[in-house]
């Protein structure tokens, strides 16, 4: 009769998971499409991630835009506000 103990019962099951990891991971077809679709996932996560900065990128620029407009148009009111009321300390009418 066999006398197997606990560790050598443990050792068994790790070899066996190990070979089984093995197989799957470079024998098996399975294994070779899981590692396809992980690249190509991984690839597709590259591609949005790029997109993501060019539209960042894109959104930043618009800011700015939006920020030099706003502080032209303040600019201008500013000098309208100064013209008016020069107009008006020469006693000319200024339409509304």
């Amino acid at each position: 009769m066999i006398d197997m103990t606990g560790s050598d019962v443990a050792v068994g099951g790790g070899i066996a998971l190990l070979g089984k990891f093995l197989w799957d991971r470079f024998i098996s077809t399975d294994g070779k499409s899981y590692d396809a679709l992980v690249n190509q996932q991984g690839d597709r996560i590259n591609a949005q991630e790029q997109r993501l900065v060019a539209l960042e990128q894109g959104l930043d620029e618009e800011r700015k835009a939006r920020r030099d407009a706003e502080s032209k148009v303040y600019e201008l009111t500013l000098r309208i506000q100064r013209l008016e009321s020069e107009l008006r300390r020469h006693n000319i009418e200024v339409p509304q």
